[in-house]
Order: structure tokens, then C-alpha cells, then sequence
């Protein structure tokens, strides 16, 4: 939010071509994000920002970082150096995953009851795809589309147990993607609001669909 268009080039080639992170990122200029970078000059204007990130980093001058430092939180210098971003998101990179952990009961109960799908962002370690010899079809089927463990099953006459363990594996791994069909939001959205008000479920689900794509 408000970076130079060249600033913007700058960081995708950096994500693109480093050899250093540690998870799979990309850069986009707008809709939804985990990390929203704000040119610090508008880092205040909540208005204005996309919808639920979950770190925001400040972007500042050189000669003004230590300052900003003292707020609190992660900044980013310009001029932008590729170490310096690289260990940023390598930084915030286990928040991420604490988050998405600490949403994963109420999400993973949408996908074991066949309301959800996920497909591979990376492929596997191979410590994982060692585990059992019929993890390698699995995983060649969840590159190509998103499947349910119901869906992945019959596509690859594997146990929907088998599949359920392995996709759990994947999701652990932190290399799934979600995508609960758009029709089960609103149970999904009962479920984890139970008692509250429509307000409030009608509130959660417009968040759940922005963070999916799917509003």
C-alpha cells in the first residue's frame, strides 16, 4: 500500500529468485495478504488497507528506521536490500503458521466432513513421500487439482483414511492450500459461531470468503 510501482518489481524479483526462503511466497500489489508492506507514511490509514492481514510492516526511510523500530513491530528500510526482506519474512514466517494453526480445527473439520478441498503449493519432502509407497500417486493427483480426501480416494483408489493421513502430513508440512466449496461457508460459519448472532455469522463469513478468493 502506497509503494512505488518500482519498489513493487523490486520485491517480486527478490521473492522470485532467492534461494533463502524458507516458505513459498509471491508479491502481489492488491486483494488480501498474510504480509501487508505500507509506505509508513500511510501506515495509520487502517481505511484504506486490505482486509485482514495478519502483519503489517511499516516501509521507511534508512535514516528513520530506528525509530519506527521503537513502536514495535518488523519494519522494512528503503533502500530495499534483498537480505533485509528475505529475513523479514523468514521472521513472521512462524507467526504465520502459528495462525493458520490456531484457525485449523474449525477449518479441518469442514475438510474431513468432504466440505473443503486443497491442493499442493510445493511438492513434499521427501520424508514424507518415503512414509508409504502410494504417496506418490496421491501427491501427483493433488498438484494437478484441488481434491477432497472423499474426491482424492476415488481418484486414486486409496483408503479415504490414507488419504486423510496423508493430506493431514501435507498440512502440517504447510505446503496445502484450502479452498472450502463456497456453499459450506455458512455452515462453517455456524459451526464456529455457535449461539452468536446473525450479525456476527454473516461478519465471519464475509472475512472467511475474502481470505478464500471467494467474495
Amino acid at each position: 500500500m502506497g509503494i512505488p510501482k518500482v519498489e513493487v518489481e523490486l520485491l517480486k524479483i527478490i521473492v522470485r529468485l532467492s534461494s533463502n526462503l524458507r516458505s513459498l511466497w509471491t508479491v502481489s500489489d492488491s486483494g488480501t495478504c498474510d504480509v501487508l508492506l505500507v509506505d509508513a507514511g500511510q501506515a495509520g490509514d487502517a481505511r484504506h488497507m486490505p482486509a485482514a492481514p495478519l502483519v503489517v510492516v511499516p516501509v521507511v526511510a534508512r535514516s528513520e528506521a530506528g525509530a519506527v523500530a521503537h513502536a514495535g513491530g518488523p519494519t522494512l528500510s528503503r533502500p530495499i536490500f534483498a537480505e533485509e526482506l528475505v529475513d523479514l519474512l523468514n521472521q513472521v514466517t512462524p507467526r504465520l503458521r502459528a495462525a493458520r494453526k490456531a484457525a485449523a480445527p474449525a477449518l479441518g473439520a469442514a475438510i474431513r466432513s468432504g466440505r473443503g478441498r486443497a491442493s499442493l503449493t510445493r511438492w513434499p519432502a521427501q520424508a514424507t513421500m518415503r512414509k508409504n509407497p502410494v504417496y506418490l500417486r496421491l501427491a501427483a493427483a493433488l498438484s494437478k487439482s484441488a481434491q477432497s480426501a472423499e474426491s482424492l480416494s476415488a481418484l486414486s483408489r486409496v483408503h479415504v483414511d490414507e488419504c486423510s493421513t496423508f493430506m493431514g502430513l501435507l498440512e502440517q508440512e504447510g505446503v496445502l492450500a484450502w479452498s472450502p466449496d463456497a456453499g459450506a461457508l455458512d455452515m462453517l460459519a455456524a459451526d464456529m459461531l455457535a449461539g452468536g448472532s446473525a450479525q456476527q455469522r454473516t461478519g465471519l463469513l464475509s472475512r472467511i470468503r475474502r481470505r478464500l478468493g471467494l467474495a
